[in-house]
């Protein structure tokens, strides 16, 4: 009886450890900055809270200010509604919040909501951070799977270096933060330098106590 009893034993798998998400690649600085920028604040503020993987961000009244929330291995920078006459003054609190500046920059767009003078407006925004910024951007676009974006979407696209990730009901924390991780690979490990406010007044604690910005830990 017994040595049958060793033999069920000997026939039993041995136990297996589950797979894992593969640790962080070489190369990554230990904290990602990323900013969240778009048209719709909701929508920044979803994208926001996909990527911390909790609901750090209000969506369905968020505030007009923007807000830095921190994460494992990244910090994310959430803006409003950004205006015209509000532009220079929300990427002063962008570069400021994300200093010495952001490794990524995500630009949040409806697939099929981009007007030719949106897209102006877009690209003067991001303009305004640095001339390069276009290497450290990439597209999310929330949409329904299979669905294709409209040509003006595609023309940012293209500047962004073809970089688009589908914002869609399959999609996972990780396969987002990994294309985050993919543009600081490509960019040397290295942030984007916005030249024109590293020596700004604006980077001083006086004048942040001044600015509407809400810092969140």
């Amino acid at each position: 009886m017994f040595p049958s009893v060793k033999l069920l034993f000997s026939a039993v798998t041995p136990f297996k450890k589950p797979t894992v998400r593969k640790t962080r690649s070489k190369g990554l600085p230990p904290l990602m900055r990323i900013v969240v920028l778009g048209t719709n604040a909701s929508e920044n503020s979803r994208v926001g809270n996909f990527l911390l993987g909790r609901a750090a961000f209000e969506t369905e009244e968020p505030p007009d200010v923007v807000e830095r929330v921190g994460g494992k291995h990244m910090t994310v920078i959430n803006t409003p509604n950004i205006s015209l006459h509000q532009m220079t003054q929300r990427v002063r609190e962008c570069v400021y919040l994300s200093a010495p500046g952001p490794h990524v920059i995500l630009l949040v767009l409806k697939h099929d909501q981009c007007s030719r003078e949106e897209k102006e407006c877009v690209e003067m925004l991001l303009n305004s951070f640095s001339h390069s910024v276009f290497q450290h951007t990439m597209m999310i676009t929330t949409q329904e799977s299979h669905t294709q974006v409209n040509d003006i979407i595609q023309e940012i696209i293209d500047k962004c270096n073809n970089r688009h990730f589908r914002l869609e009901r399959n999609s996972t924390p990780a396969q987002l933060i990994e294309k985050c991780e993919e543009i600081v690979h490509s960019n040397g490990g290295q942030h984007l330098i916005c030249t024109e406010y590293e020596s700004s007044q604006y980077f001083t604690m006086e004048q942040q106590d001044r600015e509407r910005v809400s810092m969140k830990t």
